[in-house]
């Protein structure tokens, strides 16, 4: 076993610290491991840990490197198993890296850290085999976490990555099983994202203020099954502030998108079964958007422009079809559909609109369009193979539409 403690300027083999008050702690166990320290500043503390429990000797081949420029930085690194690989690269004050790499057994495994700045915190877990996880952060108290365990052993591993610039960032990953991925990327300041991948092949994306300006955006993912895909965009373009976008997905080859743009819009999507496709495009303020589809092969798209327009769509069943297009302020559209093969097509122009269709059965179709204010028209169509369409342009104009029978 080789420990070594650095309290001054020290030049070795394998490591180097220059500068004052920094701290070096390395404890390694077993055979062909390596290290290497570099700080340059005051204050900066490093610990590194190499062990494993396949061998009597202890780990093997395990490597670690850690950079630290400035003051105040903390490097923790644990490695317990073999063929692991972490790094930590770290420039300015108070920044923190935390790096831990299976129990004892864990194989392969792969870790990067990089930050730049002040008070930002990376925390990066990763048990069995393979996996690998990136962080970047530039800016202030930024946070990252990320969490991958494939449990199974000798399994392919997941991947996570994060990429955060500005101030405030918040950013979770989780991931259980084989050769997930998830990515988040934030910009500006103060956006929270969360992603929780249980399965296989799972892919998700969130992107926060990354091609404008704006923060205190939300966006939460979670993916249970196998080869879902789940993506958010929110910043796409101009000022974008106060978004929430929700993703869940339960089954297999599920797919969901949401972009939003402006001031506090809100997307929910919500699927259980296998390949359903959710779509959501939001551009204004105020817009909302609730999705849920159960079953199998249920697509939906939703668009809406202009303030406080409403959306829900629910689908149960197999192979139903809704379109939602709303502009305007204050419109309302609201889609249920029951059995399989139904269609539902909305459409709403104007001022506080409001459209309800109701569909049981099967090879129903329903089309509404709406030109104007205050329209209004209810749908029901219970059986199989009804067809309605409803056209009103103007102001106030009311319609209902009822239809029964096999």
């Amino acid at each position: 076993m080789k420990k070594y403690f650095l309290l001054t300027l020290l030049l070795s083999m394998t490591f180097y610290v220059f500068g004052q008050n920094n701290t070096s702690t390395v404890t390694s166990d077993g055979v062909g491991n390596s290290d290497f320290v570099l700080q340059i500043g005051n204050d900066n503390t490093s610990d590194i840990v190499q062990n494993g429990n396949m061998h009597f000797l202890g780990g093997h081949f395990n490597d670690a490197m850690v950079q630290q420029f400035g003051g105040f930085n903390e490097s923790d690194i644990d490695q317990l198993g073999d063929w692991n690989y972490a790094e930590a690269f770290q420039s300015g004050w108070f920044n923190t890296s935390t790096q831990s790499q299976g129990v004892g057994w864990a194989e392969n495994n792969y870790a990067y850290a990089e930050q730049y700045g002040w008070g930002n915190t990376s925390t990066q877990t990763q048990r069995w085999d393979y996996n690998t996880a990136e962080v970047y952060q530039d800016g202030w108290d930024n946070t990252a976490t990320q969490y991958q365990a494939t449990m199974t052993n000798g399994a392919m591993g997941n991947y996570a990555y994060i990429d955060q610039y500005g101030e405030g960032h918040l950013a979770t990953q989780t991931q259980y099983g084989e050769e997930n991925e998830a990515y988040i990327i934030q910009d500006d300041w103060y956006n929270e994202a969360e992603q929780l991948q249980t399965g296989n092949n799972n892919y998700a994306v969130i992107w926060q203020n990354d091609m404008g300006y704006g923060g205190l955006n939300y966006a939460y993912q979670e993916q249970e099954g196998n080869y879902n895909f789940a993506y958010v965009d929110q910043g796409f373009g101009s000022y974008t502030v106060l978004n929430e976008a929700y993703q869940f997905q339960y089954g297999d080859e599920n797919y969901a998108d949401v972009f939003q743009k402006g001031y506090e819009n809100f997307s929910l999507q919500y699927q259980e079964g296998d390949l359903n496709i959710s779509s959501v495009e939001q551009r204004g303020m105020g817009n909302n958007s609730l999705t849920g589809q159960f079953g199998l092969s249920n697509e939906s798209y939703v668009y809406q422009k202009g303030r406080f327009n409403n959306s829900g769509i629910l689908q149960i069943g197999f192979d139903n079809f809704a379109d939602t297009y709303q502009k305007g302020r204050e419109n309302m559209s609201l889609v249920g559909q029951l059995g399989g093969d139904n269609t539902a097509w909305t459409s709403q122009i104007g001022f506080m609109n409001f459209s309800a269709v109701g569909q049981a059965g099967h090879f129903n179709t329903n089309t509404t369009t709406q030109n104007g204010m205050n329209n209004f028209s209810v749908t029901g169509q219970l059986g199989v193979g009804h067809t309605s369409t409803t056209t009103q342009t103007g102001n106030g104009n009311v319609d209902h539409v009822f239809q029964i029978g096999w």
